[in-house]
């Protein structure tokens, strides 16, 4: 929900200094999180709008009290690191991320530091898939990373910019870090069939093959949740012909990957999405083949 969502803000319960439980004029609940907002104030005051940074609307009994535990337990530093990190995406990138972002990436910085003093780093399994599959979260991650090396004046690894990673991730997608996993593990299914099909060593590094996995990961998303929603409608057969003939390998090895989509996932590819798929194959191939 959005600052601008009330008019006077009221409390109705002081969760601590930076946060409170308030209502809404249509009497729903919200959660509000801001600097000092509630210091010196009892229920039934007002409080300074300007100095809230966000407001949450629990959809349910479970994500209230996750939240309410991570106020309780968590220093109001890193729900502003939090706030700091996702507005960068939503200017940058206009990337619109879940609201349990804010919970769960609160939660781990929060936990990570803890650990961070003590000389403890954890090792990321994944970091190689979210370098390469990933390289914008993973980018972002790195600047967070700094955030909290500097802030309290720690030498987190690369480890952990993988760690925020996959917490905007899993913000993009909208859903938990079992999520993230299953959209790994899809790109790499279709990047070993482009793989084995044109029988190459795919540049992970490369500009095209970042653009491809782009395509991947949103294509993932829509194909779990809005397999009733197409896009811009089907090609028709003309136009399918002319990528067609344009590049028959990479239109070829589409309908590999349409075969293999249909039999695991149960979903059939358009004429549009086997193109969309067959001119960014045709891309990563080209530019092996310029090398």
């Amino acid at each position: 929900m959005k600052k601008g969502g009330m008019n006077i803000v009221r409390i109705k319960q002081i969760l601590n200094n930076g946060a409170i439980v308030t209502t809404k004029k249509d009497g729903e609940e919200v959660v509000v999180l801001g600097k000092g907002i509630a210091f010196a104030k009892k229920v039934g005051d007002e409080v300074d709008k300007t100095k809230i940074y966000k407001i949450f609307t629990p959809f349910d009994d479970n994500q209230r009290n996750n939240l309410l535990k991570t106020i309780h337990e968590t220093d109001p530093i890193f729900f502003q690191i939090s706030e700091k990190i996702v507005d960068r995406l939503k200017k940058e990138e206009n990337i619109d991320l879940a609201d349990s972002v804010y919970i769960t990436l609160t939660d781990h910085l929060a936990t990570s530091v803890e650990r961070g003093k003590k000389g403890l780093y954890l090792s990321n399994s994944f970091l190689w898939e979210i370098q390469n599959y990933y390289p914008k979260e993973y980018q972002y991650g790195l600047w967070a990373l700094q955030l909290l090396n500097n802030q309290f004046k720690l030498q987190f690894p690369e480890d952990e910019a993988g760690f925020i990673a996959i917490h905007i991730i899993s913000g993009e997608l909208g859903n938990d870090i079992d999520d993230f996993k299953k959209s790994i593990d899809f790109i790499k299914e279709i990047t070993k069939i482009v793989r084995y099909y044109f029988k190459i060593d795919i540049d992970y590094q490369s500009a095209a093959y970042n653009r491809f996995a782009l395509h991947l990961k949103f294509f993932w998303k829509y194909m779990m949740y809005k397999k009733g929603e197409r896009g811009l409608g089907d090609l028709s057969d003309e136009i399918l012909k002319v990528i067609k003939s344009s590049d028959i390998d990479a239109y070829k090895c589409s309908l590999k990957i349409k075969q293999f989509i249909a039999e695991k996932y149960n979903y059939d590819l358009t004429n549009e999405e086997i193109m969309y798929l067959a001119i960014h194959i045709n891309k990563i191939t080209s530019d092996l083949r310029r090398k």
